[in-house]
């Protein structure tokens, strides 16, 4: 059961991310290499594609922290170790797919509305989930976990810091 959900929150998070990346690459390389062009739109749907990427990505990533300052300490407060970790693979999927979506939808803004301004905004909504990525002692620090619990959940992945007494 833990395996499973520490096996999701690995998954979701790395796709997000590296979705994310990729698409931010690609989006990028066709803008600035390819010679086509989408130049269907009249200037006035130009800048409101703009101004509505702008506030979607300042939206989806106020959201993203708000959701992080919120939840990670409701979590860390459950008793029990499965709906820790059951909560934070919840959290990690939506938060990470949900990005993943807003970085999808600027890129496409982008390529149809010219405005190279959203492929910056796109690539700092991505750089919020490098901050965000949930490696195993984040894991740990989120979800204030012990040293036996992190053993329990990882085996021998997680190292535990030696408490050296003199």
């Amino acid at each position: 059961m833990l395996e499973k959900e520490t096996q999701s929150i690995k998954r979701s998070s790395q796709m997000g991310l590296w979705g994310s990346v990729g698409v931010v690459i690609v989006a990028g390389l066709f803008q600035y290499a390819s010679p086509w062009r989408f130049e269907g739109q009249t200037p006035y749907v130009n800048r409101w594609m703009l101004i509505a990427g702008s506030v979607l990505a300042v939206l989806s990533v106020s959201m993203a922290l708000l959701v992080i300052r919120k939840q990670v300490p409701r979590l860390r407060q459950s008793e029990k170790l499965e709906d820790k970790v059951t909560g934070y693979a919840s959290y990690i999927r939506s938060l990470f797919l949900s990005i993943f979506v807003v970085v999808v939808v600027l890129c496409l803004m982008m390529l149809l509305s010219g405005q190279n301004v959203l492929l910056m905004l796109a690539m700092v909504t991505v750089l919020m989930l490098f901050l965000a990525y949930p490696n195993i002692y984040k894991v740990k620090v989120d979800l204030g976990l012990t040293d036996e619990e992190m053993k329990n959940l990882y085996g021998d992945r997680y190292i535990a810091e030696s408490k050296n007494e003199e």
